[in-house]
């Protein structure tokens, strides 16, 4: 919107003069910008995305803020069929009302949590109710976050492969065993790296791997060979995440000072990441969370042409992004205006179920 009130070279001025910002970080900016606006440029005003919410994982990372629950506790565990019950219905009356106004469904994500958690079947059962409730015809790409190898088995993404779905995120966060230990991970590098091979061999040829930089006990090097590992598996996407230490993580409520004590560690971090995915990928989008390491930001990198569209349509809100299950946010966007109208679902599982 800048450069088309200043255009680009009154808008570069601006950011560097006036702003202070880097030469670096104008570039970084620019070049997401320019990716974006063509991404963004295919959103028609019937355009709708859907979100699913899986709000379980195997395990609480302590950097994690997110709503989700650990089904290491067995009262969560026993959430699960209830849950994956109601999710189907809501699913279902979801693609009701998207039929009845009309709507273009562009792209699917499937988050949490770790939606994976799930078994073979519930993650079956789940994908089915997308498919009968909702027409694929027009969907761009279909993401799960498979996210912790710890979760994935071989059984699963089958299940996932003979479905619409075609693009997954297998997240190391850190190739570093004992980094992956601090913050309570429950695999190992070596998990990832089998899990990533075996996707590939199943068939995936669009894989998110993430990595924090600034995790616990990590370093510069440690962050390097992480990356280089990364490069080297050779993912489509590698999404560079800065540590943010929020007062709900584990991590906030013990070391809260990790964020600014790591903070010059963690540019050093990004630095290099810039330097070594520049090239073979490219810069697609971009955010900053709060109370992130140094106010850094997240930087989704990708191979020319396997961009993931959602994250544009849902970090810039061009469409309306209808949402289900518990801690999921419904965006409704009015074609051709800039509010956003927000309904927000059942927080936690236990009240989505007896919510419902």
């Amino acid at each position: 919107n800048t450069e088309k009130q200043m255009g680009r070279e009154k808008t570069e001025e601006y950011f560097k003069k006036d702003l202070l910002v880097s030469d670096e970080k104008f570039n970084l900016a620019r070049t997401v910008a320019d990716c974006e606006e063509k991404i963004i440029a295919t959103s028609e005003p019937k355009s709708m995305s859907l979100y699913i919410s899986i709000p379980f994982c195997p395990s609480r990372c302590s950097y994690c803020s997110f709503v989700s629950h650990s089904v290491e506790n067995d009262k969560a565990r026993n959430l699960l069929p209830e849950y994956v019950s109601l999710l189907k219905k809501e699913i279902s009356e979801t693609g009701k009302i998207a039929q009845k106004i009309g709507v273009k469904l562009e792209s699917i994500y499937i988050g949490g949590g770790t939606p994976t958690t799930l078994s073979a079947e519930q993650l079956k059962t789940i994908i089915d109710a997308v498919k009968d409730s909702f027409d694929l015809s027009t969907c761009r790409e279909f993401t799960v976050e498979a996210g912790r190898p710890d979760t994935i088995t071989e059984e699963k993404l089958l299940v996932l492969k003979n479905s619409p779905v075609d693009r997954i995120s297998i997240n190391p966060q850190t190739f570093n065993n004992s980094v992956l230990e601090t913050v309570g991970r429950k695999h190992s590098a070596e998990d990832t790296i089998r899990i990533f091979n075996l996707a590939r061999k199943i068939g995936f040829d669009n894989i998110n791997m993430d990595l924090i930089a600034g995790l616990p006990t990590d370093t510069l090097d440690g962050f390097k060979y992480s990356l280089d590992t990364a490069i080297e598996l050779d993912p489509e996407n590698i999404t560079v995440h800065t540590l943010a230490v929020k007062r709900a993580s584990g991590i906030g409520q013990k070391s809260p000072e990790i964020a600014v004590k790591n903070a010059t560690l963690a540019s050093q971090m990004l630095d290099y990441a810039y330097d070594k995915l520049s090239g073979k990928y490219h810069p697609y989008y971009m955010y900053r969370q709060s109370k992130s390491a140094g106010s850094l930001e997240n930087v989704g990198w990708a191979k020319d042409g396997t961009e993931c569209i959602y994250n544009i349509f849902m970090m810039e809100e061009c469409h309306t992004i209808l949402s289900c299950g518990g801690g999921a946010v419904t965006k409704l966007k009015a074609p051709n205006e800039s509010e956003i109208e927000r309904i927000f679902n059942f927080k936690y599982p236990f009240e989505y179920i007896s919510g419902y």
